[in-house]
Formats: structure tokens, sequence, C-alpha cells
């Protein structure tokens, strides 16, 4: 808000309140005001307006974190244009592929798989992508003290994990050298990848 607008506003305000305390006429039976009185000027009225301008930073975006069902707005078994809509992937890595595409997650360094039978279908994550500091990268320790509920599996990846309430996907982990070389969240039956 200007100066000017807000001086405007406290004059009229201040004139408003000033004949709202003005001494009222006298009716025609009413005897006239006495002029013994020490003073016959209206109350002096002091009008003060403070503004204030608030800028209040909002708050940053809940980040993204790999759950049972995905990454944030990335969920399984999205189709590729509600993946594309999420804003969250950068273009197709595979020129079209036959079967699936694949994408890079912005920002993460990680990967997406969209099947076109199935969707949204497999997504790599890092450390950074979860709340509990597992993802590729990780240490072997890390993984196994997180992911109680691993079976070892083979030939192409170390452990597999259920995941929490969606019987539908599950965690997979390849292991070399005590540190998590892969790591996916991915449907049951998926058919993107090994």
């Amino acid at each position: 808000m200007n100066r000017s607008l807000i001086l405007v506003t406290a004059a009229a305000a201040a004139l408003a309140l000033s004949a709202c305390t003005s001494t009222p006429a006298p009716h025609n039976d009413a005897a006239p005001p006495s002029t013994t009185s020490a003073s016959t000027q209206p109350p002096a009225v002091a009008t003060e307006v403070v503004t204030q301008t608030v800028t209040n930073t909002p708050a940053a975006p809940a980040k993204p974190v790999i759950g049972s069902f995905g990454y944030g707005p990335l969920k399984l078994g999205m189709t590729l244009q509600q993946v594309m809509d999420t804003k969250l992937i950068g273009p197709d890595r595979t020129n079209g592929g036959e079967t699936c595409t694949s994408h890079e997650i912005l920002g993460t360094g990680q990967f997406v798989w969209v099947s076109k039978a199935k969707g949204l279908a497999s997504i790599t994550f890092s450390p950074a992508m979860s709340s509990d500091g597992v993802g590729v990268g990780a240490t072997e320790a890390k993984l196994k003290a997180e992911y109680t509920n691993l079976e070892p599996i083979g030939p192409n990846y170390s452990y597999v994990a259920k995941a929490d309430n969606n019987p539908a996907a599950k965690f997979v982990f390849g292991v070399l050298d005590g540190k998590v070389t892969a790591a996916f969240l991915t449907l049951n039956g998926q058919d993107c990848h090994n």
C-alpha cells in the first residue's frame, strides 16, 4: 500500500471520528450553551495509522520419499501420461522402447521404467530419496538394519523384501563388496527389466 493512500485513509478516519465526537447541535427547546465554559472547541482527536508488511515465506514442498507405493507423486501402476504429468521425470532414454520406456527422475540420478502394459513398473532410489538412508550407495549393514524382512534371491540381485501394505510390489536390492549397487521398488511381475 503506498504512503499517499495511507495518509488519505488516516485523514478520512480522523474526520469521521471528529464528526462522531463533536458537540451536537442544540434542540430548539434547549437552552443555548453556556458561555462560561472553559472551551467551546471540540476535544482533540489523535489518530495514528500503523502499517506493517508481513512476508511469510511459503513452506517448501514436501520432499518426495520412496515408499511401498512409489516415490512422492510417482505411483506404481501410473500410465506414462500420468507419470509425465508429475513433471518429475525427463525424456525417454530408450527412444520408444518396444515394451517399456525409461526416464531419469530429475535431480536424483535415479530412474523409472514405465511398461506399456502395466504402467509405472519400477523405480530406482538412492539414500537421499528414502527416509531410512537406504538406496544405491548405502552399506549392506545399513540395508540389513532397516529391512529386517530381507530374503536372499538370485541370480541377478542379492535380496528382496515385501513392500509394507502393498502386496503388488517388492523392494529388490543388489549388493557387491558390502555396498548396495541396485535398489528398486518394483511391481511384482513387471516386464521392463530382469
